[in-house]
């Protein structure tokens, strides 16, 4: 289900390409834990649904070899029915700093059955690009030579929106087992001063933000719309707030209830 992948994109938002790897310190994101709160914005004619709320929680840990995030989102749609529909889904990655190499976990899980579950390693090599699953009967994955993962492209989308620049389109291999693979296309906004945060921003007045929208794309086909769009306002230290989720059957806002900077590491 498309709608699982959005709290990929969080900080699977890139100038560094995989063809051309810089030996410079990559940009350093702020360890942190967010949790933002789900509620329905639109829901379309044909979705079945008759409303959806959830939340998702994310933590980053920004360490000295490496990035971790740990991520769940919770969705509880209710259909014409009234039936309950409740979709958990976890990842969890760490991505080395150079963008080289990504081991992934992830599942997926309906009403309490599990429908989805992926794990592996995801890693630029000198003849390509390869995803190996954990599981041996699942074959290799072969990727794009051009393909980044969603640390990088955090950065890479950071490092544009800081130069000015308001185009970026990038393949982005997620983790999300044999669909993780997308075409994406960011339009970032002109930077701005948060003024007036809300009580759980705080931390983040006078801080710059960009207003961005990211849409993505299966590769698989020759599309003209994307599968689904994501908006937010992404800050220099990699933190998004004001989450816009928009899918085919339905819209969500995601607004940050919780927000807490945690310890990085001390690196040399």
């Amino acid at each position: 289900m498309k709608w699982s992948k959005v709290v990929f994109t969080l900080v699977g938002i890139g100038l560094t390409g995989i063809a051309g790897f810089t030996s410079a310190a990559p940009l350093q994101l702020a360890s942190h834990q967010a949790v933002y709160d789900l509620h329905m914005e639109d829901i379309g004619e044909n979705s079945g649904l008759e409303g959806v709320r959830g939340r998702i929680v994310m933590k980053v840990e920004q360490q000295c070899d490496g990035l971790i995030v740990n991520q769940r989102m919770l969705l509880e749609m209710i259909n014409f029915e009234g039936n309950v529909i409740v979709s958990d889904y976890s990842q969890s990655t760490w991505e080395d700093n150079d963008g080289r190499m990504m081991r992934f976990d992830m599942s997926n899980m309906l009403n309490g059955q599990l429908i989805e579950k992926y794990s592996g390693i995801a890693e630029h090599r000198e003849n390509g690009t390869v995803v190996e699953f954990g599981d041996p009967d699942q074959p290799d994955l072969e990727l794009p030579s051009d393909v980044i993962f969603p640390g990088e492209h955090t950065r890479m989308v950071l490092k544009a929106a800081a130069a000015g620049k308001n185009l970026i389109s990038a393949k982005v291999y997620d983790g999300n087992g044999e669909d993780g693979l997308s075409d994406t296309l960011a339009v970032i906004g002109k930077g701005q001063t948060l003024l007036e945060p809300s009580e759980a921003e705080e931390e983040l007045k006078g801080q710059v933000f960009w207003p961005l929208q990211i849409s993505f794309f299966d590769l698989r086909q020759q599309q003209t719309e994307p599968d689904y769009r994501i908006a937010m306002k992404i800050f220099g230290n990699g933190v998004a707030t004001d989450l816009h989720l928009d899918y085919s059957d339905f819209s969500l806002r995601g607004e940050i209830a919780e927000l807490t900077f945690l310890t990085s590491e001390k690196c040399s």
